[in-house]
Parts: structure tokens; C-alpha cells; sequence
């Protein structure tokens, strides 16, 4: 008889095959989106300045003739603005939805973000097939979408939240790793294979694509219902709680509450204020009295303000990242390569990033045995390196003169992909010394979902900059018409990783 999984384990089972599904649908489509797009964008500038160039069977143009300037300029402005408006909605719902995950059902959270992204992607989809209709700047009203379900931020925040409490903290960074580098497994298998049916039509990889993402709604459906806790983190220390005196078990720690919570649960009784200390159960009451409920949101703001200085990272990295959303366009433009040819080369650096992640856990542990850094500080120096890899990676994508040097600095930028899991996982660590000077009330620490959705609410802001900006720079640098001015995003990329560079340094 095969052994019972733990709940907590089932359940973050699910959310790692919600993320997996998320992802290689998401992959699939990155190419083909981008195709279509271009396509459409190449058709309108050719029908107003040279109609003879549109196949008339197709009603479509060769990929050869759309990578002149006036077309990528103007799909690199389309894609920036998109990316604005994306990320709108976001900020709008993203804290409220923070306060919701922490009060109410997340199953049903997720069911609706999942639901109104799915709504998200048949407006869009529409839009770019019906091209004769609808203006193609109609795509920038898909994120109203948002507004009802949150959009990606949300789905990745909860399901990392539920995973990191249902995971042990000592072993947060190296979950991460493991799931990360799988999901980058299946960031390359989607690539390559979108890539590859691409060349059959844009249409019927938009098909696979859009079917794997149908089948996240039965599986958000297989979480049990209810709120999340941190059990995982306080069975590590349930045997000292059993020890204690019953005065220090009465006191209001944090991880007593999850405790009684754990044990009501259990006992299949409800949580009630007065199963708890005094003082929690004046606590619990200031939250969810209805007088009280519009202090919620400056509250959560005040919480993290401990935080300000690695929220300040994780937006400057951001920043620097936002090379992201014009590097496939810019390879093709640059080396005049089919867009096909560049999600396999993609892909290539997605299976290279997924090889270091795998390998990130046994270097942290021979690093530790080597030199004696552990827990955060060994995370701490694998942020460090990432962003030298990051930095000189981008250097060099920037100098290389043909692909062969461009997948030298890919290799090396692909490298950096350590940086997320194990900032969050610094970040993580000092949780329990977020406000040092109440460490006797129930306020001592804030909720891990609510950091989570900071960090992605900070990252959100940076992608809203991004959109336009990394446009602008893309235009600029098309404009020259020369190598070394095609060569300005990424130099610009490698200087900004040093800013990040320099933060980093300064972080205690």
C-alpha cells in the first residue's frame, strides 16, 4: 500500500503543477504572440506604403521584409505600451488582493484569477485574428481583464505563498531551486516546440498553447478550500513549544497562534478568538471588525517598511531586467534572424538556466563546507554573483559581433538565474525580525503572502516602466542604423546590473 501524502504536500503539489501548466503554456505561446504581432504590424505598414509586397494568398508579408526600422519601431512601441497597460490593472488590485489571500478562500481566488485570464486571452487572440475589424491597439484593453482576477502577479504570488507554507524555511531556498529549474525545463520545451510549430503556421501552436492553459481551471479545482497557514514551519519547532513553561506557552508569538490554529483544525473545531491568548484575541478582533477594516491597507503598508531596502533591489533588478521585452525582437533585428530560429537559440539558454538551477543546491552545499557560509549568507553571496553574471553577460550580448559570440554571452547571462529564489529567500529569513520592538505582541512578524505580493507589487511597478522605456531605448538604438548603436539596450543593461551591483553590497 503506497504511503499518504501529507495535505500540506498535496497541496503544494498542485500549486507546483498549476505553475507547471502556467508555464509551458505561457512558453509555448511566447514566439507565435510575438510573430502574429509582427505580422500584423509588417501587413498595415506595407498596405499603406507598398501592397504589393503582401502575399495575396496568405494575405500575409515575408518575415524577411518586416525587419526594417519604421516595423520594429512600431512593434516595440505596441509591446511597450501593452506592457503598461498590462500592468495597470495590477496596482489597482494587487494589495487588495495581498489582504484577501490572507482573510479568504484562496482556492476560490484562484479559480477567478485563472478564469478571467483565460477571458484575457480569447479578447486578445480575437483582436489579432480579426485584423480587418479591430484596431490592433485594441490588445491593451486585454488587461480590463485584470481588474476581476488580479492577472499573472497574483496567481504566481499565491501558489509561491502556499508553497513556502507548506515547505520547512531551512529549506525554502532549496525548494525554489528545484522547482524553478524544473519550471525552466519546461520554459525550454515550450519554446523549441512553439518555435518548431511555427513553422507549420502561427495559429496551431496558439491552439496548443491557449488548450494547456483550459486545463489550470480543473486543477486549481483539486486544492482543498479554506485559508493557508504556516504548518510546515511550526512543526520544526512543536517538540521545544511542548517543553516550555506554561506561562512562555501562553505568550503571543506568532507561532503559537499557527499552532492553536494547527490544533483547532486538527480536532476539527472551529478557530475561535478565545482559544487564543488575551492579547491575540484582541488582535484578531481589531482585524476583522467591520470600524476597523480601512486601517488594513496602511497597516500592511507600515509592516514592511523593515523592508524598504530589499524592495528597492528587487525593483532596480527589475529595471535592469526590462531587457526582457525587446531581446528576442532585438536578435532578430540585429543578426537578421527568423523569429523561429531565435526561440530555438532561446530555448537553448532556457535548458542552460535550467542545468544551473539543478546544480545551485549541491554548489550552496560544497560552498558551505568550503568556506562555512550558511543560511543567508550563502544565499546572500548567490545574489551577489548573479549579478556579476548578469552584468557581464550583458556586456557581452551587447559586443557580440554574430550569433556564434552571442551565445557566449547568453551562456554567461543565463547563469544569473539565481538571483529571485534566493533574494526571496534572504528576505525570508528575516521574518521573524521585522519589528524587533514587538516581538511581544502578535504583530512581530507580517503574513509571507503579503511580502510575496510586495515584492511582485515592487517588480509590477518596474515592468510598468519597463514597457516604454526599453521601446524608447529600442527605437533609439534602430534610428542609428549602425552595429555599435544596435549595441546600446544591452550596455545599458550591464551598467544598470552594476547599480543593482552596488545595492546589493550595501544590503546587511
Amino acid at each position: 500500500m503506497l504511503p499518504s501524502i501529507p495535505s500540506t504536500q498535496q497541496t503544494a503539489y498542485i500549486c507546483a503543477l498549476l505553475k507547471a501548466l502556467a508555464t509551458l503554456s505561457s512558453a509555448i505561446l511566447a514566439t507565435p504572440r510575438l510573430r502574429l504581432l509582427e505580422s500584423n504590424v509588417c501587413r498595415s505598414h506595407y498596405q499603406t506604403f507598398n501592397s504589393t509586397a503582401i502575399n495575396l494568398s496568405t494575405n500575409n508579408v515575408p518575415e524577411s521584409l518586416c525587419k526594417i526600422e519604421p516595423v520594429q519601431a512600431d512593434l516595440a512601441s505596441l509591446l511597450g505600451w501593452d506592457s503598461f497597460f498590462q500592468n495597470l490593472p495590477i496596482l489597482i488590485v494587487g494589495v487588495a488582493y495581498s489582504i484577501l489571500s490572507e482573510r479568504i478562500d484562496r482556492k476560490l481566488l484562484l479559480f477567478i484569477n485563472l478564469s478571467s485570464y483565460t477571458f484575457a486571452q480569447l479578447y486578445f487572440y480575437s483582436i489579432c485574428f480579426f485584423y480587418n475589424t479591430f484596431n490592433l491597439r485594441l490588445i491593451w484593453a486585454t488587461s480590463v481583464f485584470d481588474l476581476i482576477g488580479g492577472g499573472k502577479i497574483v496567481f504566481d504570488t499565491i501558489t509561491l505563498a502556499i508553497i513556502a507554507e507548506a515547505v520547512p524555511a531551512s529549506s525554502l531556498s532549496t525548494t525554489l531551486y528545484y522547482l524553478t529549474a524544473i519550471l525552466t525545463a519546461l520554459r525550454m520545451l515550450g519554446v523549441s516546440g512553439g518555435s518548431y510549430l511555427l513553422g507549420t503556421g502561427i495559429w496551431l501552436a496558439i491552439a496548443l498553447g491557449f488548450a494547456i492553459w483550459i486545463c489550470t481551471l480543473p486543477t486549481a479545482l483539486l486544492l482543498p478550500g479554506g485559508k493557508y497557514h504556516r504548518i510546515a514551519q511550526v512543526e520544526e519547532v512543536e517538540e521545544e513549544e511542548e517543553e516550555e513553561d506554561e506561562d512562555e506557552e501562553a505568550s503571543c508569538h506568532p507561532e503559537d497562534t499557527a499552532i492553536l490554529m494547527r490544533t483547532q483544525k486538527a480536532s476539527s473545531m472551529p478557530v475561535s478568538p478565545a482559544s487564543m491568548p488575551d492579547s491575540c484575541s484582541s488582535a484578531f478582533h481589531s482585524i476583522v471588525t467591520p470600524q476597523k477594516i480601512f486601517r488594513i491597507l496602511p497597516e500592511s503598508l507600515l509592516s514592511l517598511r523593515p523592508y524598504a531596502f530589499p524592495l528597492c533591489i528587487f525593483l532596480t533588478h527589475e529595471l535592469a531586467m526590462g531587457i526582457r521585452d525587446i531581446a528576442e525582437q532585438w536578435m532578430s533585428t540585429r543578426y537578421r534572424t527568423p523569429l523561429r530560429h531565435i526561440g530555438y537559440i532561446l530555448a537553448g539558454q532556457t535548458l542552460f538556466s535550467a542545468v544551473i538551477l539543478g546544480l545551485l543546491p549541491t554548489v550552496g552545499s560544497t560552498l558551505s563546507k568550503a568556506t562555512g557560509i550558511v543560511d543567508r549568507d550563502k544565499d546572500l553571496f548567490v545574489v551577489k554573483a548573479s549579478i556579476g553574471l548578469s552584468a557581464s553577460g550583458a556586456v557581452l550580448i551587447a559586443l557580440a559581433p554574430s550569433i556564434p559570440f552571442l551565445l557566449c554571452g547568453l551562456a554567461v547571462f543565463a547563469s544569473a538565474v539565481g538571483f529571485h529564489d534566493a533574494m526571496i529567500a534572504v528576505v525570508s529569513r528575516g521574518l521573524s525580525d521585522a519589528n524587533p520592538g514587538s516581538s511581544g505582541s502578535c504583530n512581530g512578524t507580517i503574513p509571507i503572502a503579503r511580502l510575496y505580493m510586495s515584492i511582485s507589487i515592487i517588480e509590477v511597478v518596474g515592468n510598468m516602466a519597463n514597457g516604454p522605456l526599453w521601446a524608447g531605448v529600442y527605437g533609439l538604438a534602430l534610428k542609428t542604423g549602425t552595429q555599435i548603436g544596435m549595441a546600446i539596450p544591452f550596455l545599458i543593461t550591464g551598467m544598470s546590473f552594476g547599480g543593482v551591483g552596488a545595492l546589493v553590497w550595501s544590503l546587511k
